[in-house]
């Protein structure tokens, strides 16, 4: 059974590649928003299985992301979120993680290590064949 997955990320080129390589593994990626407030209508809307989430986007800092992600959590405590940033800030590794992300992976992504981590959660996803994107 595919991973039901939203994307919250702002970059139309990563919504769209994130969609690939997810697909790629068998997630079935049933919707994307480009900022938080339509991310979490989103996710009310089509209750997913996993939610990917980008804390760094235009008038959305790391407490409001905290905020999503609370939000969702509360919601749906079995929908797993994996957070996707370019955000190198130590505390906010630690503060999502410790409330409950099942990967915290920073951009550029690592495609196969991202496959890896999910599979620990969602264990029926295939391994990527994909070769990491080029640098």
């Amino acid at each position: 059974m595919a991973v039901r997955t939203l994307i919250v990320e702002d970059e139309p080129v990563t919504q769209r590649l994130l969609a690939l390589r997810l697909e790629h593994i068998g997630c079935a990626v049933v919707g994307a928003a480009d900022n938080p407030r339509d991310g979490l209508s989103r996710f009310r809307e089509l209750h997913p299985d996993l939610v990917t989430l980008d804390i760094q986007m235009p008038e959305f800092d790391g407490l409001d992301a905290a905020g999503l992600f609370d939000a969702i959590r509360s919601e749906d405590p079995r929908c797993e979120i994996a957070v996707i940033t370019a955000s190198a800030f130590p505390a906010h590794r630690e503060r999502f993680l410790k409330a409950g992300a099942i990967v915290y992976e920073r951009k550029p992504v690592d495609f196969r290590r991202l496959a890896d981590q999910l599979r620990k959660y969602f264990p029926d996803l295939q391994r990527s064949t994909l070769s990491p994107p080029r640098k």
